[in-house]
């Protein structure tokens, strides 16, 4: 499987945080390898195929090249973005057994999951919304000399980079987010 690689030693041991989040990360880029392709690859080429100019093309399979290195770092470089983001830190033990999920710890785990959605569900929009700025500001009659229906949205930008911010300091403090809602249930309870 490709995913975590087990011997047949490894059967009778415990997963790991560290294997629990290898997991997770190959599936956020699984999603990601689907998101690119039906939604962020027909976009940009269609982009190239409306304008029919060798800059547009070039930026579309500048993007694709783009995501498809991010893809692959991401796929082989799993064991680094848990050590940058500490994701196997901040846990009781290191082994995953389904009887000790305490409140605190699937609290842990859906913020992770969260932040995580937020961040690839805004990057395409992020990328999206900064080539249609990029193709305004480079482009002689503005952005709607061949076509009108993919309009630049400066709301829909800040939006997309807000969401990605605030996943990422959800994503990398998730301990101290679980804590403070935790606090913040108990308190209203009360």
């Amino acid at each position: 499987m490709w995913l975590i690689n087990f011997t047949q030693d490894d059967k009778n041991k415990k997963m790991t945080k560290r294997d629990f989040f290898r997991v997770i990360i190959k599936l956020f880029a699984l999603y990601s390898v689907i998101l690119t392709l039906f939604s962020l690859m027909p976009t940009y080429f269609s982009y190239a195929y409306i304008s029919f100019d060798s800059v547009t093309l070039f930026l579309a399979l500048g993007v694709v090249v783009c995501i498809l290195i991010l893809l692959i770092a991401i796929l082989y470089g799993t064991d680094k973005i848990i050590d940058i983001l500490k994701l196997d830190k901040g846990f009781d033990d290191d082994h995953i057994v389904i009887g000790n999920f305490n409140e605190s710890n699937i609290l842990k785990l859906a913020i992770i999951l969260i932040s995580g959605f937020l961040i690839l569900d805004n990057i395409p929009i992020l990328i999206n919304q900064a080539y249609l700025a990029f193709k305004n500001q480079v482009s002689v009659n503005g952005l709607n000399n061949n076509y009108q229906i993919h309009q630049l949205d400066y709301f829909q930008l800040t939006i997309s980079i807000v969401c990605i911010l605030l996943g990422y300091l959800m994503i990398t403090n998730y301990s101290t987010v679980s804590k403070w809602l935790l606090n913040a249930d108990k308190k209203s309870f009360k």
